[in-house]
């Protein structure tokens, strides 16, 4: 056990919570794959319009690898919460995230792509209400509360400004990114946090 009373991580542990690293292998992808798209506007394409690219193929698997690796997290996240709130919550919505992930890569046209990107979307910011509502109450984890409630806020600010510039010409893509940033930032951190000896 450690000096807080834990048992230590298992191998297997350690590796599934780098599964919480997943968001910025995924931006970092979808930006070059940006650059290497032949007319592609990364300011106003949206991350799913690189499915139609010249670079159509690799940003599938973008998805899909995304979506694995999201699952992964919420494996990650159950082994983390053994008991509380949301304990068993939070690993269900990070789960049916990366599984919508998943299918906008098997799925690349609507209507399935679209449902798979609300729910992936909804599931995420469900997954950032429920981690406020499970820190609120713990003093050492207050800071992380405000912090949540402030990137589900920024999400929705984000996905609100996607959806009213989604015409050509407006810089929806940039919202969409700027909602996947902010939300892979946090996840990021999370687990740094988990990293460096925080419990959750």
């Amino acid at each position: 056990m450690d000096k807080k009373g834990y048992l230590p991580r298992s191998s297997t542990q350690n590796l599934l919570l780098l599964c919480g690293f997943s968001g910025i292998l995924f931006i970092a992808a979808f930006v070059v794959l940006g650059e290497l798209a032949h007319n592609y506007i990364p300011v106003q394409g949206t991350i799913s319009s690189l499915e139609f690219t010249s670079v159509g193929f690799a940003q599938q698997i973008n998805f899909i690898v995304f979506g694995l690796l999201l699952i992964g997290f919420a494996f990650a996240l159950r082994a983390e919460l053994p008991s509380g709130r949301s304990a068993r919550l939070i690993p269900l919505f990070q789960f049916i995230s990366g599984l919508a992930v998943f299918g906008d890569g098997l799925f690349v046209h609507d209507p399935f792509h679209l449902t798979c990107d609300l729910i992936a979307f909804i599931s995420a910011l469900i997954v950032l209400l429920l981690f406020a509502w499970r820190f609120w109450p713990q003093r050492r984890w207050r800071a992380w509360a405000y912090y949540t409630i402030a990137t589900a806020l920024l999400m929705v600010a984000f996905l609100t400004a996607f959806g009213l510039n989604k015409h050509p010409g407006q810089p929806g893509g940039l919202m969409e990114k700027l909602a996947t940033v902010t939300r892979s930032l946090w996840s990021m951190l999370l687990t740094i946090a988990l990293y460096r000896g925080a419990r959750l």
